[in-house]
């Protein structure tokens, strides 16, 4: 079995502009300003709006929860996983 057995799916890649999150730690909120985020942070949960031009992939497979890369206009990475029963995405980030 070789590389032409497998089967590649070039999977979409959408327009990403706005995300519910958790409460976010002071690195994470310091990350996610600096990549040109804007917050609007509530005792439960914290609302991300994305720059303009940031982009978000889904990774297969697919698991219990749906697994996406993210990228930003200046090219920083980082992972969403979202948590279908609570409604709310995981952001999993690279430290810098």
């Amino acid at each position: 079995m070789d590389e032409r057995d497998f089967m590649h799916i070039t999977l979409p890649t959408q327009p990403l502009h706005r995300l519910k999150t958790p409460p976010l730690t002071e690195e994470a909120r310091k990350v996610m300003l600096k990549h040109g985020c804007t917050l609007e942070e509530n005792p439960n949960e914290c609302n991300i709006s994305f720059p303009e031009g940031t982009t978000r992939t889904e990774i297969f497979p697919r698991m219990m929860s749906e697994r996406y890369h993210i990228t930003f206009p200046d090219s920083y990475r980082l992972h969403e996983v979202y948590d279908k029963y609570r409604e709310i995405s995981i952001l999993l980030y690279p430290r810098e």
